[in-house]
């Protein structure tokens, strides 16, 4: 089992380099087609309270900007396949950004995406929101850290399980990665009092080495940390190079309200985490 075709989205912002790497590792070692997806978003035209229109300089300057973002991703692109000697497709599409990401990743085994974009960063071009994206795209999403420094992805993996819908398929979608992985290690933080007291994960540890996956079980008790802080420390302390977890959330009138360790591993993984919905 393998990644046969990867997506990464790329802007013009200097993190994509790190996306970039961190896709091109992952293909060669799954044997994957690699595609480069940038998306040019259409002008934005204000509403004209005043009736006196938009005019076309600002449109006509909105349209230079966009090129000229489309051209630094590409060059980016470009340098990562001489820092790699891998061929890369390139493929710009119009349209609006998430979107476009998702229809584009129907057709792809894994999306490679930056984390979430505070909404105070005024300062960075715009990009894709990793959080819409692995809610609607019904594929797995690598999120990489933006100070990623072309590192192992894969090789000790911490999986973040609970016996739901969305962490059963985290861990099927990373199936090829963990199939390859040094050491996978299962952590079920502060189980459910009404879960069987023999299974804080070793059910899926047993699932996992039946797919000749190396696997060991730790459950982890931390009534009063967070678990997306509990996750981080303990991906620090096994010094993992990949977290593996579902993504929860769901929309609020149209806003997406997501979980605690699903919110705060979107906008600042400590490492590559694999996230399904």
């Amino acid at each position: 089992m393998a990644y046969k075709d990867i997506l990464v989205y790329v802007d013009a912002a200097p993190t994509a380099a790190a996306r970039l790497d961190a896709a091109a590792q992952l293909a060669k070692r799954q044997g994957a087609h690699l595609v480069a997806l940038h998306v040019q978003a259409p002008p934005f035209t204000p509403v004209d309270l005043l009736g006196t229109g938009v005019t076309a300089d600002l449109i006509e300057w909105q349209i230079q900007q966009a090129q000229a973002q489309a051209e630094a991703a590409h060059k980016a692109v470009q340098a990562a396949e001489q820092r790699h000697g891998l061929s890369i497709e390139w493929r710009k599409v119009d349209g609006a950004i998430d979107a476009t990401v998702v229809e584009q990743s129907r057709y792809a085994d894994l999306i490679v995406l930056p984390p979430n974009t505070p909404l105070t960063d005024l300062t960075t071009p715009a990009s894709a929101g990793a959080g819409s994206v692995v809610m609607a795209a019904g594929r797995p999403a690598l999120i990489v850290p933006n100070n990623y420094a072309n590192a192992a992805i894969g090789q000790r993996v911490l999986v973040a399980w609970k016996p739901s819908a969305e962490a059963a398929r985290a861990v099927h979608d990373a199936l090829p990665l963990l199939q390859r992985a040094e050491a996978v290690t299962v952590i079920r933080v502060n189980p459910d009092p009404e879960e069987p007291k023999h299974n804080p994960g070793f059910d899926l540890a047993t699932h996992l080495a039946r797919h000749g996956v190396k696997v060991t079980v730790t459950p982890v008790l931390a009534p009063d940390t967070t678990a997306g802080d509990v996750i981080v420390e303990q991906a620090r302390t096994l010094r993992a190079d990949l977290i593996v977890m579902g993504a929860y959330g769901h929309s609020r009138l149209r806003e997406l309200v997501f979980g605690g360790a699903t919110r705060s591993l979107l906008q600042a993984p400590p490492v590559p985490v694999l996230m399904s919905r």
